[in-house]
């Protein structure tokens, strides 16, 4: 016999009852969950999107100098993800594709899904300060001389891929120091306003997911 407890529901017929307990509800609400996930993924996704934006509206870069950055400082009111620059000659070596990730080069490879991240350091600041790439080296990198580099600012420590970048560096016997400060070439402002209509799409999802999960009617709690 089933002696499962069941009650009416408030408001309806005695001949209709609905089961107790947390799995019922969870059958009843299937729909609910749906689209409670739905908002949870898209405000991840915004969440991402809202910083982006943020370093999308930077203007002029800061100048990070020579001697701020073989000192150890940074210019006052600088933060990790700031649009920054910094004037310098690329330290490297020999430059074929067989010496590519190795000492001979200075040049450190990282390669995750298909998208490899180039590590080099600058004459004048040594290893006190490392170039990343993601858009292939620039051409005669040999003689380019002295030129100004334009990015986001990061650290070792914070750069994608921690561990992979850790053994990338190593092998190509360049700095390996949690704090060591980063420009990242391949993230700059005037490249991510090019893709604001991709952000702006984003925002109006969850936007939407979220009318979607206030508007429609979900079972009731009562009997949970």
């Amino acid at each position: 016999m089933d002696t499962t407890d069941k009650r009416p529901l408030s408001g309806e017929h005695e001949d209709h009852y609905e089961e107790r307990g947390l799995g019922p509800w969870l059958k009843r609400n299937r729909w609910l969950l749906t689209r409670l996930f739905t908002v949870i993924v898209f405000s991840f996704a915004a969440s991402t999107v809202a910083a982006n934006f943020s370093y999308g509206l930077e203007g002029k870069p800061t100048l990070l100098s020579v001697d701020q950055l073989n000192s150890g400082r940074l210019p006052a009111g600088t933060e990790l993800g700031d649009y920054v620059k910094v004037s310098g000659t690329p330290e490297v070596g020999e430059v074929k594709p067989a010496t590519i990730g190795r000492p001979e080069s200075g040049i450190a490879v990282v390669s995750r899904y298909e998208t490899a991240y180039l590590y080099f350091r600058l004459e004048e600041t040594g290893d006190n300060l490392l170039i990343q790439s993601t858009q292939g080296l620039p051409s005669n990198i040999q003689n380019s001389g002295e030129r100004v580099w334009r990015g986001k600012l990061e650290t070792v420590g914070t750069v994608i891929f921690h561990n992979t970048t850790q053994e990338g560096l190593k092998r190509a016997g360049l700095p390996q120091g949690e704090a060591i400060p980063v420009v990242n070439t391949g993230e700059t402002p005037e490249y991510l306003r090019e893709i604001f209509p991709a952000y702006s799409a984003i925002i109006v999802l969850w936007l939407l997911s979220i009318a979607w999960l206030a508007w429609k009617k979900n079972k009731p709690l009562l009997g949970l």
